[in-house]
């Protein structure tokens, strides 16, 4: 009796979780979609567009000394990382 009656609460709050969890997945997955169609919508955007530009560009000439020197200069060892 009392071994069931533990079994039976355990499953309940098995039961819980799964769908506690589950209902962080979706969340999850929602929130994701929308980072998605946000991304979209800013990279379509005159300042997306500006900052892929940009970047293309900067990617294109890093191996150009004065760039290499300012970079240096500057400090932007994070730039270095990334190319």
């Amino acid at each position: 009796m009392l071994i069931n009656k533990l079994l039976q609460k355990q499953k309940l709050q098995i039961r819980q979780l799964a769908e506690q969890g589950q209902q962080r997945q979706w969340q999850m997955y929602a929130e994701q979609q929308l980072l998605k169609q946000r991304c979209r919508a800013f990279i379509g955007s005159a300042p997306g567009l500006v900052l892929s530009f940009s970047a293309g560009c900067l990617f294109q000439i890093r191996h150009n000394n004065i760039v290499r020197t300012v970079r240096s200069l500057v400090g932007f060892n994070w730039l270095k990382s990334l190319m």
